[in-house]
């Protein structure tokens, strides 16, 4: 059906087995309110838990780091911490990475100390201008010959000591892996004073990849001693991953049931637990994409036969692209008809897509974890050997044509 020139698709309906909609598909915590409700609780979240109590209860000041692939939840570690900061009537400073500019990233720390515009605060920091602590620090964050990171560290000592408690939390720290090695030694040494001397009922954590967290260690041991926790975040169990899909379910229901993993059969469960290999975002995305299908094809149970069904290999092309997520499919169809199935670097790609590069790099891993590319030694990316037969074929009858 035709309106207006504009093609309409049928509504996606989970009616059949229950479900107001499919709660698989909000893979991060990120934009879920009550993440509480759903969230699967493992010992590093208990353990986490006790040093906010200790934090909070006691004063005390501790460092800490969190290791782990992505997708296996330490940005939901770090806005935990962050939360509990600031339900103490404290300040967290939550800054995710996104650069290998230690000059602005360490801008960025201090720019989220900055309260909003109002005419006090226009007044407060001009008067701060007078005082020459802006003037001070832009000076140190104009060049990183002017970085001194002993002073950086004490000037935001000084800030964060105005709040009974506070947090500095950086996520994703592996995006300044590419830094230059002594610009890398500066920002681990202007960390490492602030651990030194922060304030009490302070929390200082960052998340990190394991590569660039062993590549760190190595680059700058005198800090890594600095920190009282490290947390090696692991994968899911099988029972951690059907109290994943209980919880997320009975979100959603809308018809009472007995069996609180339906339409799920508990081997269909442990067939994409495995197929997940224990990663919480892998396991979401596969079950969101097999309730997915599994509705428009009305299959009911979704047992382990239906899961094989769904996930195996796609017999064209056309099937191969449908199967893409949608936040991804601008990606695969750029490696596809632009570079002819790659292989090609992730720089390659961002540049035909127009995104960031270091977006466009997690997604493109995120893809290889998925099974839809895979990479190559040289840090590249391309279609799986199904999807070149395809392509050989296709080009194999233009030629004939």
């Amino acid at each position: 059906m035709e309106s207006g020139g504009l093609k309409l698709y049928p509504y996606q309906s989970y009616e059949v087995y229950g479900l107001s909609r499919n709660p698989f598909e909000q893979l991060a915590s990120e934009g879920i309110t009550d993440i509480e409700s759903i969230h699967v609780y493992q010992e590093v979240d208990m353990r986490l838990q006790m040093i906010v109590s200790e934090v909070i209860g006691n004063k005390s000041s501790i460092a800490l780091s969190i290791v782990g692939p992505l997708g296996m939840g330490k940005t939901q570690r770090l806005k935990s911490l962050a939360k509990a900061i600031e339900e103490n009537r404290g300040k967290a400073i939550y800054v995710k990475v996104d650069t290998n500019d230690i000059l602005k990233l360490t801008r960025d720390i201090f720019y989220a100390l900055k309260p909003p515009k109002s005419r006090t605060n226009i007044f407060l920091e001009n008067l701060s201008k007078k005082l020459g602590f802006i003037d001070r620090l832009e000076k140190m964050l104009s060049d990183t010959k002017e970085y001194k990171s002993r002073d950086i560290a004490e000037l935001l000592v000084e800030q964060m000591s105005k709040y009974p408690y506070c947090a500095l939390l950086l996520d994703e720290l592996e995006n300044m892996q590419s830094a230059r090695e002594h610009e890398k030694i500066q920002f681990f040494e202007m960390l490492r004073h602030f651990i030194s001397t922060m304030p009490k009922g302070c929390i200082v954590a960052f998340a990190s990849v394991p590569e660039a967290y062993e590549e760190y260690t190595k680059i700058f041991p005198a800090f890594f001693m600095r920190l009282h926790y490290e947390f090696r975040l692991r994968p899911m169990s099988l029972d951690e991953t059907f109290e994943l899909v209980k919880k997320r379910l009975n979100k959603v229901r809308v018809r009472d049931t007995d069996d609180p993993i339906y339409p799920f059969t508990e081997e269909a469960i442990k067939l994409i637990h495995q197929l997940g290999k224990g990663n919480p975002r892998q396991i979401l995305r596969l079950l969101h994409y097999v309730l997915s299908e599994a509705a428009k094809h009305k299959f009911d149970p979704i047992d382990d036969y239906v899961v094989t069904t769904i996930l195996e290999e796609p017999k064209s092309l056309e099937e191969y692209l449908t199967r893409i997520p949608k936040e991804y499919k601008d990606l695969v169809e750029a490696i596809v008809f632009e570079f002819n199935g790659g292989p090609v670097s992730y720089i390659q790609v961002a540049k035909a897509v127009k995104k960031p590069g270091m977006q466009v790099y997690d997604q493109l891993n995120d893809l290889i974890r998925l099974g839809f590319l895979v990479g190559d030694p040289k840090g590249n990316y391309k279609v799986p050997d199904y999807v070149r037969k395809f392509l050989e074929e296709g080009q194999a009858q233009k030629e004939e044509e």
